[in-house]
Order: structure tokens, then C-alpha cells, then sequence
């Protein structure tokens, strides 16, 4: 079993038998410091790792994910985009070296129910719809660099060592040098029926009322359930020789920043829809019936690299070698 194999292995059994998913693999995209949600139209404060449809540029619209021409992910049908920060060791000498980005695994999980007066728990609830196309959502900040445990957006954020010794998860970063290290970020699952987007750019989705970050049901506010979005980042630690200290492009050398973004571009609204009733059965994607499989020989697609539409920025950004500073000058705090 390989250990990505081992990932899924080990979240399927985390989430439950009853916790229907399909999961959607993805190769890097690019790196540079674009964020179409936060910072439309200018550059970024900070690098990102980004995966997913080629239309990802500065301005990149729902709309304009959708009628990409190529995905790095295994789905043919998703032309999202799904990005986090970029991972950056930084030595003693005080150099910054750009950790190599291995590509993500997505995945769509049945966790929350909708609110209903009176419901305590989903037992008997109906299942939650998939995200709505166009949806934009962010979970993390960027400022943070401290925890509280009572947070569900502080307890979303965490980081895994893939390790033959490995290390309790943490929201922090690892405590020791990884194989490779597991970024992840758990979007909230709750909706407010109406907005796919909002000022904050978080508003108008929420965590779980009653329940947990990861599941449970929707609060009043935001009473409608969509399939939880659960992002799982890789990282080449490995091979960083001398090890110092791990920091995110956003000067965070705690792990606490740790954010993504989540911008909705599935070509196919009804066979996402359908989804989770074709495709979570004992075969998964792999089902004849499954309505994502539409790719090759009525496969969903597989993963590969992809050349961005609109190219990057040219900015120099550690990709031949260490830099004196994190792109964007962003101190170490």
C-alpha cells in the first residue's frame, strides 16, 4: 500500500462506513502569488500552491473556471481551483528554499445535515447537496499565529508527518524533519441557501452548530448542508538537506496560518449533484453507473500536469534556487 494509499485508507475509516465520499486527485498547477478570491486583479501577498483547472490566473471567475481547457486533477469534470500557501525552508543562514509542491487530494464528504428545529444529530437526515456551482469559500487566516481549542475554524487547520517515526498531528507544523508533510484544511460545511459568495468571503458558509468542525448539523443561520470539501496538501520535506525550520509564504513559522481557498468550477452541476448517490458505492468512482465518469473509456479522467492558460508572473519566487526573501518581503512573524 502506498502512502497515499494509506491516507485514504486512514480517512475513510476516520469519517465512518456511513460517511460516503469520492475523492479527487490532483498534480501541482502552479506557484506564484495569484489569489483570484482574496487579491483579484493584482498580486497576491504571498505565494500560493495551486492545482485544478488551467483558467487560473489574477481575475479567474467561477464562470471562466469552468471553460478551461484542462485539469491537473482526475476528474475530467472538475475545472476548480484549490489552493493553499506555499511551504518555504528557511536555513540558518537565513535563505529561503521553496519546498517542492507534490500535488493534493481532494474530498467530497457526506458529514453535515441540513437544520432542522428539534434535530440534535444526522441520524435520519436527508443527505446534504454537493457544493452549488459557482461556490467561493475561504477557511483559515492568514494572521494567525496563535490557537484556540474552542475554534472550529482554529481545529480545521492541521499538519500531518508522513513518517516511518511519525508525529502526533498538530495545527503547527511537524516537530521534526518529515518524509513528507500533509497540510490539510476542512472547509465549513453548512450554507445559507442564497449567496455563493460574501464580503468576507466566509460569511455565508459555517461550521456545524451542533456537532463537531468535521461534521454534524447546520446551524439556523446557514441551514443547508453541502458534501464537506477536505483539502490534503504534499510536501517533500524529505529532501531538504540541513534542516532548520519550516515556514508558510506568509512569514508563519508556527503552522497557524495554514488557509485555503476554494473556488467551484465543475463543468457538470448535475453529475456532481448526482454524485453521492452513483458514486459512493462499494466500487466508488470506479462504478459503471458513477455519473463522474465521463473521461476515457468511461473512466473519470486521471491526474497530469498542465500549462496555465494565461502564464505566470515573472517573479522569482525560489523555484532555481534559495532567496535571500520570501516573495512579497513578507518578515518572519
Amino acid at each position: 500500500m502506498t502512502l497515499k494509499q494509506s491516507a485514504l485508507a486512514a480517512l475513510a475509516a476516520a469519517v465512518g462506513a456511513q460517511a460516503q465520499l469520492f475523492t479527487v486527485n490532483c498534480s501541482p498547477l502552479t506557484q506564484f502569488r495569484g489569489d483570484p478570491i482574496v487579491s483579484p486583479g493584482i498580486l497576491s501577498s504571498h505565494v500560493h500552491a495551486v492545482v485544478g483547472g488551467t483558467a487560473f490566473s489574477f481575475n479567474t471567475t467561477p464562470a471562466q473556471a469552468r471553460a478551461a481547457t484542462a485539469t491537473t486533477c482526475d476528474k475530467v469534470l472538475d475545472q476548480s481551483n484549490y489552493w493553499q500557501p506555499q511551504v518555504y525552508h528557511q536555513r540558518t543562514d537565513g535563505q529561503f528554499e521553496l519546498v517542492t509542491f507534490q500535488g493534493s487530494a481532494t474530498y467530497y464528504i457526506q458529514r453535515a445535515c441540513d437544520y432542522a428545529p428539534g434535530r440534535t444529530n444526522c441520524d435520519s437526515a436527508p443527505p446534504p447537496i454537493a457544493p452549488p456551482q459557482g461556490l467561493i469559500m475561504l477557511v483559515g487566516d492568514l494572521n494567525r499565529r496563535t490557537f484556540n481549542a474552542s475554534s472550529f475554524e482554529d481545529q480545521a487547520i492541521s499538519h500531518v508527518c508522513i513518517d516511518p517515526n511519525p508525529v502526533p498531528d498538530s495545527n503547527t507544523f511537524p516537530s521534526k524533519q518529515c518524509q513528507r508533510m500533509r497540510s490539510e484544511t476542512f472547509f465549513p460545511s453548512c450554507w445559507d441557501g442564497v449567496n455563493l459568495d460574501s464580503s468576507t468571503h466566509k460569511s455565508h458558509v459555517a461550521f456545524p452548530a451542533i456537532g463537531a468542525y468535521n461534521g454534524g448539523v447546520c446551524p439556523q443561520s446557514h441551514p443547508k448542508a453541502i458534501l464537506s470539501v477536505f483539502y490534503e496538501f504534499f510536501y517533500d520535506t524529505g529532501s531538504i538537506q540541513n534542516y532548520n525550520r519550516l515556514v508558510y509564504a506568509d512569514g508563519d513559522a508556527t503552522g497557524y496560518s495554514l488557509h485555503a481557498d476554494y473556488l467551484q468550477g465543475w463543468t457538470d452541476q448535475n453529475a456532481l449533484n448526482n454524485a453521492i448517490a452513483t458514486c459512493t458505492g462499494p466500487n466508488g468512482v470506479l462504478d459503471k453507473g458513477c455519473s463522474l465518469n465521463v473521461g476515457p473509456n468511461g473512466s473519470p479522467g486521471s491526474s497530469s500536469p498542465q500549462k496555465l492558460q494565461t502564464p505566470a508572473p515573472t517573479e522569482n519566487i525560489g523555484l532555481n534556487g534559495p532567496i535571500s526573501a520570501l516573495p512579497g518581503n513578507n518578515p518572519i512573524h
